[in-house]
């Protein structure tokens, strides 16, 4: 993957990432799922050593209807510390919902996770 992205780009790869993986989680597809996650991992790269652009970049993930995006771009930015409250206020309100089977699930243990309620993880 070429390092000079511009931010729409890496916007359109991490949504499409996104939505490849919510497609794999339905049918099983654990091959497609980890490759996703590999993709996304290298996009989180890119953007944790620019905060400007990751700030730009995350600014659109936040808000967009895709609930794995939400989750992912939540739980990177409190990686990054940038966005923070916006991005708990969103994985509380995600993992409140009784509507999305593991999703729910997933938002909750980042949340749980990130205030340092399991030894020795972090995010």
């Amino acid at each position: 993957m070429k390092t000079n992205l511009s931010p729409q780009e890496i916007i359109t790869l991490h949504i499409r990432s996104d939505e490849l993986i919510d497609s794999a989680i339905i049918n099983g597809d654990y091959k497609t799922n980890n490759r996703e996650h590999k993709k996304r991992a290298q996009l989180f790269q890119i953007l944790s050593k620019d905060i400007e652009l990751a700030k730009e970049v995350y600014g659109h993930l936040l808000i967009h209807h895709c609930i794995t995006t939400k989750i992912s771009s939540a739980s990177e930015c409190l990686r990054l510390n940038i966005y923070v409250d916006k991005a708990v206020e969103i994985l509380e309100e995600i993992s409140n919902r009784t509507d999305i089977g593991v999703r729910r699930t997933n938002a909750e243990m980042v949340l749980r996770v990130w205030r340092g309620e399991f030894p020795g993880k972090t995010l």
